[in-house]
């Protein structure tokens, strides 16, 4: 097949192509279809990864191999698959200069490592099991001693000092391979009808208790209880497609709502209005499709 040769500040279908191409080997873009600083950067982290001469552009070569790449988590669209790991790390360029790094997100987290493994949430045996083949075994010792625990500020600036880096090329296999199928499972179990739904939609559900948990107990967690009741009632026998479209529809509004849970300055607002917009894109896909 033949692909168009791109370069920055370049736009339209065949940038949007890209994008998605890029995200199948951790571009982390938002497929806009406009080649900016953050396209630009994919390609060159592309053809790195790839082993082709690294300029920027997007030729040939590049577009060839990247078309043998499968979908790298193919219960979710390759786009919101990207979209979780952006919002986990902050993108290519922010992660060579802060994530790849354990960090402290803040809040109720413990330190962080690649695409948003939290160490307070895991236990030593999983740590272990996700980690034990890609970092050496003197890092493993020194992280295990943050498994279960509260990150600090402190712990992460003695981490980085260090010399502790979780490089992204070993970042993203594990996020792929070990993290996000739990994650899918867990979002499964409260959502049973997830396999059902747009990949796109797929993924901000996903998104969401990777974020936040599948604990559906307690006044904080009212809105992800509805989601649940509204799936529900989608699922049901005899609806047209038209019906189930109309209904799934106010999972975006739940979405927003949640926004009420942190103060305005939080990036979680952000991500939550995020999700929504890309919850009404599946939509729209589904419709079309």
């Amino acid at each position: 097949m033949s692909y168009p040769e791109l370069q920055r500040g370049d736009q339209g279908e065949g940038v949007f192509q890209l994008q998605s191409f890029l995200n199948r080997v951790g571009a982390m873009l938002n497929a806009d279809g406009d080649f900016g600083p953050s396209t630009e950067r994919g390609v060159l982290y592309a053809q790195d990864y790839g082993g082709q001469p690294v300029t920027g552009r997007a030729q040939g070569p590049l577009w060839t191999w990247l078309e043998t790449i499968p979908e790298p988590f193919p219960a979710l669209d390759t786009n919101g698959l990207a979209f979780i790991a952006l919002e986990e790390t902050g993108g290519l360029a922010y992660y060579s200069t802060n994530t790849q790094w354990p960090h402290f997100p803040g809040e109720a987290s413990g330190i962080t490592i690649g695409v948003g493994y939290d160490l307070r949430m895991n236990t030593e045996e999983d740590f272990l099991a996700t980690w034990g083949n890609v970092l050496p075994e003197g890092v493993l010792a020194e992280l295990t001693r943050d498994v279960g625990k509260r990150g600090t500020k402190t712990r992460a600036r003695e981490l980085r000092q260090l010399g502790i880096t979780v490089p992204f090329k070993a970042a993203w296999p594990v996020f792929v391979e070990k993290t996000m199928p739990r994650y899918y499972a867990d979002t499964k179990a409260i959502y049973p009808s997830l396999s059902r739904l747009d990949g796109l939609c797929r993924s901000v559900l996903v998104s969401l208790v990777f974020n936040r948990g599948n604990d559906l107990k307690g006044k904080r967690r009212r809105e992800m209880r509805e989601i649940q009741a509204i799936l529900k009632e989608a699922d049901r026998e005899g609806l047209d497609e038209e019906q189930i479209t109309s209904i799934l529809a106010r999972v975006e509004d739940q979405i927003v709502s949640m926004k009420r849970l942190w103060d305005p300055g939080s990036g979680l607002i952000k991500r939550r209005q995020a999700e929504a917009n890309l919850w009404r894109a599946g939509l729209a896909r589904r419709q079309t499709g």
